[in-house]
C-alpha cells in the first residue's frame, strides 16, 4: 500500500555508441506499479525534482552521470530551474512547449549561465523550431513516429547543426542497428533499458 511518505521516481538510462551510460533519463512515477500517469506537466517535474535533489539524492540516483529532467514552459521560464546543479543536469524541453521569441531567449540565457539543454520528440524541423537547433546540446528523435525514409531525411537535416542525436523508443535490435547506421549519438528505449524505478 503507498504511504504519503513513500517517493517514487524512475529512471531509464540512455546510452552512447559505445553501450556505455552515457546519462539518465529522470522519470515521474505515481506509484510502485511503474506507470506514468502524467496528467500534470508541472507537479510530474516538481516532484521528480524534489525527489532526485531532496530526498533521495542525486548521487544515489544517477552517480557520476548527468540527470536529463523533464521541464514545462512554467518550470523553464521561472528562477527556480536555476537552483539545478548545471554540470549534473541536462534540462529537457517538454515537446508541450510551445516554442516562440520568448522561449529561444530563456533557452540561450540559460545556456550562457552553463545549462545543457535538449528538445523533445522532435519529428520535424518548424521554422519555429530553427533557432533553438543551435542553441540546444541534444536532440530526442521519437524514432516510433516516423517512417524510415522521414527518419532518414531529419537526421540528414538535424546533422547541420551541432547537437547531438538521440534515438528514444528504440526497442528492437533492428531499429538499434538502423539509428547506429543514421549516425545517431546517443540511444535510449526498452531494447537497452526499461526504466528502473526507485523509491525511499
Amino acid at each position: 500500500m503507498k504511504s504519503r511518505n513513500d517517493v517514487f521516481l524512475a529512471r531509464q538510462p540512455i546510452f552512447d555508441r559505445l553501450r556505455k551510460v552515457a546519462a539518465y533519463e529522470l522519470l515521474f512515477r505515481e506509484d510502485e506499479s511503474g506507470e506514468a500517469h502524467v496528467t500534470d506537466d508541472a507537479r510530474a517535474t516538481a516532484q521528480v525534482i524534489a525527489h532526485a535533489f531532496g530526498r533521495i539524492g542525486l548521487n544515489s540516483v544517477i552517480g557520476g552521470s548527468a540527470g536529463f529532467v523533464n521541464v514545462d514552459a512554467e518550470m523553464l521560464m521561472s528562477g527556480r530551474v536555476e537552483r539545478l546543479p548545471r554540470d549534473r543536469v541536462v534540462l529537457e524541453l517538454l515537446e508541450t512547449v510551445t516554442i516562440d521569441c520568448a522561449v529561444v531567449e530563456r533557452c540561450s540565457e540559460l545556456k550562457h549561465l552553463g545549462y545543457r539543454l535538449a528538445l523533445d520528440d522532435v519529428c520535424s524541423v518548424s521554422r519555429e523550431l530553427e533557432p533553438l537547433l543551435d542553441i540546444v546540446d541534444v536532440v530526442k528523435i521519437d524514432i516510433l513516429q516516423l517512417e524510415p525514409a522521414a527518419l532518414e531525411l531529419l537526421v540528414r537535416r538535424l546533422r547541420l547543426h551541432p547537437a547531438k542525436l538521440l534515438a528514444e523508443k528504440v526497442d528492437t535490435l533492428e531499429r538499434a542497428r538502423r539509428c547506429v547506421e543514421l549516425g545517431f549519438d546517443l540511444f535510449q528505449g526498452y531494447f537497452f533499458a526499461r526504466p528502473a524505478l526507485l523509491m525511499a
